[in-house]
């Protein structure tokens, strides 16, 4: 989804990004100052093409130029692989860089400085005091438990510090006295304590604390998984202002680098999945934190790689989390592989007690997702029957939109056919699923009807009656994003342009809002078309 706004203490718009808050007066006043044609010319050679630039995209083999640059709308976009959005967009997937890297690094080069201090400086620095309140503790005599929790478990003490590794004793009010400075309100307002009848008291009692961090390596929240008995095994504090649950990944902090190192990021679940994962050698990996996969996770991951390996434990919810997760990444544009791990085993385990060498048996077996997804269908439906058979080809019709890659499509198409013994056409076009063809006007015969209504309302030509009747829920997924934010502007009175909501998506939805920005259309009567396009 669109990174959200806020407003700052002075009253100026305030945009929170990978934990940075920038204001956006500061974001507008960057793009304004870059040259566009400029910036993706140092890495591509463009030649004029009409009113804009054309050369060979570098994100994908490109034989026949299909990157348009357009300095007019400040965008860019492929025709050939679908990657689109504004300068800073294409600097964050050139360099691979998030988008407070990007936007510092292009700010220094134009001239802009970044106030790069938002509205909530002391609430990082009360979780970083009770970062470190956690880990006195754990080192405290009354700590000795969970000491020995951690050492049975592998973890060395070098890695309690690298992690942030801490506990919270078996007291109602461990943190409220050793933290009494701040006051319980701001305690509170982090979820570290909650108000009862009788007042305050601490939320994780007798529990090894885990601090989660945000890209930046700051502690923005904490998970506790309990010693003793009478509680839930893991507690999560709630969402906080720093901390939104599925906003962030376990260990990135740590792993990002060698993420863009290696080329691919290793998908886990658990915290001590992450750490166990480290120690084996694979640097690279990342924890859900023991949720289903979300979209902010998958954009997450697809700042620093085009490429995800899920090893997720090998029992029926694992193996559901990965089919989930799967679609997810395949939406963010994440090539994604599959790793089963031994029956009763989770990555943790594994590395633990077989070593480096079990864990890349492995993972050298990763099954591409769409061979994991049709031997997921032979285990869970009787495909000899009817019923099983109509179960699997809807299962695969969810799934088909997101396979945008035509080899992919290929392969995921013949697999089905074959495994349900079934004409590889029929197959084809029960994926596709039949509907009837839109009656298009000569222009229009070329693009989708949904297409045509995104196009005109970025162009901002749909009719004022018609943008109060549309329902984001009636878009593709992809466009969903872009429709959403569009929206949300319009209601609150500004008149959005594309590359001011280009700065406020994901590159993903970047892409299709570049594309569709940039479509060259001419209609004898536009108006028309627009009225035409909502009724199809």
């Amino acid at each position: 989804m669109a990174r959200r706004p806020i407003w700052g203490r002075n009253g100026k718009p305030i945009l929170i990004s990978g934990g940075s808050a920038v204001a956006r007066p500061e974001i507008a006043e960057i793009k304004s100052r870059i040259n566009i044609v400029e910036l993706i010319g140092r890495y591509v050679t463009l030649k004029p093409a009409g009113k804009g630039y054309k050369g060979r995209c570098p994100f994908h083999p490109d034989d026949t130029p299909s990157l348009m640059v357009s300095p007019e709308k400040g965008l860019w976009h492929c025709f050939g692989c679908g990657a689109g959005g504004d300068a800073i967009g294409f600097l964050m997937r050139i360099e691979r860089l998030s988008f407070p890297e990007a936007l510092a690094r292009l700010g220094q080069e134009v001239g802009v400085e970044l106030s790069g201090r938002g509205p909530r400086t002391e609430l990082y620095q009360a979780c970083a005091a009770a970062a470190r309140h956690f880990a006195r503790q754990l080192r405290a005599p009354s700590g000795r438990i969970a000491r020995e929790y951690l050492l049975s478990r592998g973890i060395s003490e070098e890695e309690w510090e690298r992690w942030g590794l801490g506990y919270a004793p078996d007291r109602w009010d461990s943190l409220l006295r050793g933290l009494s400075h701040l006051g319980p309100s701001t305690l509170e307002e982090l979820g570290l304590v909650v108000r009862g009848e009788r007042g305050y008291y601490d939320r994780f009692r007798d529990r090894v604390m885990f601090t989660l961090r945000d890209g930046q390596g700051r502690p923005v929240a904490f998970a506790g998984r309990i010693l003793g008995e009478g509680g839930p095994k893991y507690l999560n504090v709630p969402n906080t202002p720093l901390f939104t649950k599925g906003t962030l990944l376990y260990g990135l902090d740590l792993a990002k680098e060698a993420i863009r190192r290696r080329g691919r990021a290793i998908l886990v679940e658990g915290y001590t999945d992450v750490i166990s994962m480290h120690a084996a050698g694979y640097p690279e990996a990342v924890g859900s934190m023991g949720t289903a996969l979300t979209e902010a996770q998958a954009r997450l991951l697809a700042r620093y790689t085009d490429r995800v390996v899920i090893a997720y434990d090998r029992d029926a919810a694992g193996s559901a989390a990965s089919l989930r997760g799967m679609v997810i990444l395949r939406e963010a544009g994440l090539r994604v592989e599959v790793a089963q791990l031994p029956e009763g085993e989770d990555p943790d385990s594994l590395a633990r007690t077989q070593g480096q060498g079990a864990v890349e048996e492995v993972l050298e077996g990763a099954k591409p997702f769409h061979r994991f997804f049709l031997d997921s269908l032979e285990a869970r439906y009787d495909l000899d029957s009817l019923e099983g058979k109509e179960r699997a080809l809807a299962e695969a019709r969810e799934l088909w939109p997101h396979v945008r890659s035509l080899p992919l499509r290929q392969e995921l198409a013949h697999g089905l056919a074959e495994l349900l013994s079934l004409p590889e056409e029929e197959v084809r076009a029960s994926l596709r699923g039949k509907r009837p063809p839109l009656q298009r006007t000569e222009a229009e015969r070329e693009i989708a009807a949904e297409d045509l209504v995104v196009h005109f309302l970025l162009a901002g030509k749909l009719p004022e009656e018609a943008l109060s009747d549309l329902e984001v829920g009636e878009f593709r997924p992809e466009y969903r994003p872009i429709v959403e934010r569009w929206l949300e502007l319009w209601r609150a009175g500004s008149s959005p342009d594309p590359q001011a909501l280009a700065g406020e998506l994901d590159l993903n939805s970047q892409g299709h809002l570049a594309r569709l920005s940039l479509l060259d259309l001419r209609f004898t009567d536009e108006a028309r078309a627009a009225r035409d396009a909502l009724t199809h």
